[in-house]
């Protein structure tokens, strides 16, 4: 799958999620030796426990 392709899917999941079903959510930038940098957004669910 091309980058584009790979990040429209990766917005379209982000917007869907309903906030009050997340426990946490986390955005990492990572600034590399080299001048690069990473970016990754992470997001917690609390665990379904089943009665």
């Amino acid at each position: 799958m091309d980058k584009q392709k790979l990040l429209n899917s990766a917005i379209e999941m982000l917007s869907e999620v309903d906030t009050k079903d997340l426990e946490t959510v986390q955005i990492n930038v990572t600034d590399y030796d080299d001048g690069s940098k990473g970016v990754s957004v992470e997001l917690t669910f609390p665990s379904e426990k089943e009665t």
